[in-house]
């Protein structure tokens, strides 16, 4: 007997159930993942903050109670903050393909950091030299 081409294809319920296990085994690992990685930058984004909060603080001394200066720390604090979120997400995706390794945290966040700072100290110079374009 030949079987029919065209026929309802049969269902096989075990399986299935066996798939959709794997998969959200499968989704819990990178849940998992994504959870330990994103708490231990928060913990890091307390000492992003107090770096570059520092910094900014020194670098704009006198000129704190300017209203424009307000306005660009207010802007910079936001970039950055959201830049900051980066870091994260490339850790998650580089440990979800297999890759545990602590020196990407670590470079992420010194290289971010740095970066950061650097940005702080252009944005900062604006204010001390006005029309520079």
């Amino acid at each position: 007997m030949t079987k029919n081409p065209y026929s309802t294809p049969l269902f096989d319920a075990s399986s299935a159930t066996a798939d959709s296990q794997a998969a959200s085994t499968k989704s819990l690992s990178l849940g998992s993942i994504a959870k330990s990685t994103f708490l231990a930058w928060e913990r890091l984004r307390l000492i992003f903050v107090v770096v570059l909060g520092l910094l900014t603080l020194l670098l704009a001394g006198p000129d704190l109670t300017k209203l424009r200066t307000l306005v660009l720390i207010a802007e910079g604090a936001i970039i950055a903050n959201v830049c900051f979120f980066a870091g994260p997400i490339i850790e998650t995706y580089v440990r979800w393909l297999g890759y545990d390794r602590k020196w990407v945290r670590w470079f992420l966040f010194v290289g971010g950091t740095m970066l950061t700072a650097m940005l702080a100290v252009a944005t900062m110079a604006s204010i001390f030299l006005p029309d520079q374009n």
